[in-house]
């Protein structure tokens, strides 16, 4: 039987319960980014993309014996801008990533890609290409910072609607709009959305 202590009471009572957000966790380019998990159908083993000729900006993929529309993150996220202009810190394409780092056991598999199945509000879904497996992560809500409208405007990084720092040794991370990356190309803002 337990017995009742003031002072582990109030231990109790001075700690405060932080609010966290699960997140999908994942790198696109040596960028860090996250969705939050009530947005994350299911990640999938990359099948073959259909109707994407020469690396085009969309294509499809047969998910449920449906066709899934898949988009090129370097169109939607990256606002078509070519991969090697995006790193400022590393002009290498196969640089390794700060944020993620691939377990020895896991490097056959390395050349496995998935698919993260989005899923907005509405019930809208799109496949978005990941180059490595995603994490599950708590994230404390005092991490999260809104982003300053000059990098919304200038940025070239879009969909995103908050910054992630959860500390100084750690890379931040971009919190992805769901919304806004579900939403059709053609109605995002050409100011970052």
């Amino acid at each position: 039987m337990a017995i009742f202590s003031p002072i582990s009471s109030r231990r109790y009572a001075n700690r405060k319960a932080q609010a966290t957000q699960q997140l999908i966790v994942f790198s696109l380019y040596s960028e860090g980014f996250a969705l939050p998990i009530r947005s994350v159908q299911k990640v999938i083993p990359m099948g073959k993309i259909y109707g994407a000729p020469e690396g085009g900006a969309a294509g499809l993929i047969l998910y449920q014996e449906q066709e899934l529309l898949v988009l090129d993150v370097e169109h939607r996220i990256f606002k078509g801008t070519p991969r090697q202009k995006l790193s400022l810190s590393s002009s290498s394409q196969n640089a390794i990533d700060p944020v993620f780092t691939v377990p020895e056991e896991q490097e056959d598999q390395s050349l496995q890609r998935y698919l993260l199945i989005v899923q907005n509000r509405a019930g809208k879904i799109l496949g978005l290409p990941i180059d490595a497996a995603p994490s599950l992560q708590r994230i404390p809500e005092s991490a999260f910072t809104p982003l300053t409208p000059d990098y919304m405007a200038e940025g070239n990084i879009r969909c995103v609607s908050a910054l992630i720092i959860q500390n100084k040794d750690k890379p931040p991370l971009f919190l992805l709009n769901p919304e806004q990356l579900v939403q059709s190309q053609q109605s995002l803002s050409p100011g970052g959305g």
